[in-house]
């Protein structure tokens, strides 16, 4: 009885991973088609079914891939850890912690990912250029807060009576938005010389100096714009949506915003924003333009998905990245040069 017992816990455990294995395999296939909630769905599934099982490690790290499409960056940081517990040698999961950490900002916490990733898996190449991109911005923000400790220092040793806590914070803040308005400054020329990452590499600066202050909507707008030179919609798209948390009223924000969604064919989206852009700048003519495109975009698209439903025809699809349509000839994406403050 005992040895019949044990034989059929085994049998149901052993269905347990193959039903598993079924639901990453439908985990993965929403993943191709960028259906990541599905996919999330799916690999939650498989965790149920498998919590302690030989590829629990990979459910976990799975569902950190589709959270990360997400942009559920801490919930992805939380599924990359749950996948090491289990198998701490698992490299996808460690260059998945370190994407989690390097899109919320933590570029140190980043490099010690992609640094211990690449112990198991030295022939990536995403992981080695995440790598160095990380290393390139926590030395870039080391440098930057210690010329700041420097700048403290010395005008802590100025001569005259001690200074009240409160006002000492208050000088510190402003000496910290000097210094991310000079740090935008040197984006704006980085951006002028289309050096793209160099300029996302210093407004990322500017927000890590002053994340709150009274300029701070136009860093994340200006990264925005950096983001969508470099095709990085998703990440264009988070950007404007913050700057616009900080200032709802900032034009060139919704504007981005609009050509982040055109460009990952969202023209419902796009149309929402640029209509919003037009609000708050009613004569840009660059947002004129990409809103007639974006309705004619989700038109044609629409006839398409009917064509589809009558005729299984094949529906337009978004527009690839490197269309010919300008980013110059845009909502001024490129940060101009006239007003510091209002770059």
């Amino acid at each position: 009885q005992q040895t019949t017992t044990t034989t059929a816990t085994t049998d149901n455990g052993a269905a347990d991973v193959e039903q598993a294995e079924r639901l990453k395999t439908i985990g993965n296939a929403h993943m191709q088609k960028k259906e990541y909630a599905l996919a999330a769905e799916a690999y939650t599934a498989a965790l149920a079914k498998s919590p302690n099982g030989p590829h629990t490690h990979v459910y976990y790290s799975n569902r950190a891939a589709a959270l990360l499409s997400m942009k559920r960056f801490e919930e992805a940081i939380s599924d990359s850890e749950c996948s090491l517990a289990l198998k701490p040698d698992y490299g996808k999961a460690h260059a998945r912690l370190g994407l989690a950490h390097f899109l919320l900002g933590n570029y140190q916490l980043a490099v010690d990912a992609y640094t211990t990733s690449l112990k198991y898996e030295p022939d990536n190449k995403s992981t080695k250029n995440y790598l160095d991109k990380a290393t390139k911005r926590a030395a870039a923000i080391e440098a930057a807060s210690q010329n700041q400790n420097e700048q403290a220092v010395k005008k802590s040793k100025s001569p005259g009576l001690p200074m009240p806590q409160h006002e000492n914070e208050d000088r510190n803040m402003k000496v910290r938005e000097k210094e991310a308005e000079k740090v935008k400054l040197k984006g704006n020329s980085y951006m002028a010389n289309r050096d793209y990452e160099a300029a996302l590499t210093n407004y990322t600066l500017a927000i890590k100096l002053s994340p709150e202050g009274p300029n701070s909507h136009v860093y994340y707008s200006n990264r925005a714009a950096a983001l969508c030179y470099l095709e990085r919609y998703e990440e264009a798209e988070t950007d404007s949506e913050y700057s616009l948390m900080l200032n709802p009223t900032y034009g060139k924000a919704h504007a981005r915003l609009g050509l982040s969604r055109f460009f990952m064919g969202d023209y419902a989206g796009a149309i929402e924003a640029y209509q919003l852009a037009l609000e708050y700048d009613p004569d840009n003519a660059a947002s004129k333009s990409y809103l007639q495109k974006a309705k004619a975009r989700l038109a044609k698209q629409s006839v398409g998905s009917e064509a589809r439903l009558k005729k299984a025809a094949v529906a337009s699809s978004p527009v690839p990245p490197g269309s010919k349509d300008s980013f110059d000839e845009i909502m001024n994406a490129t940060p101009d040069k006239t007003t510091a403050a209002e770059i």
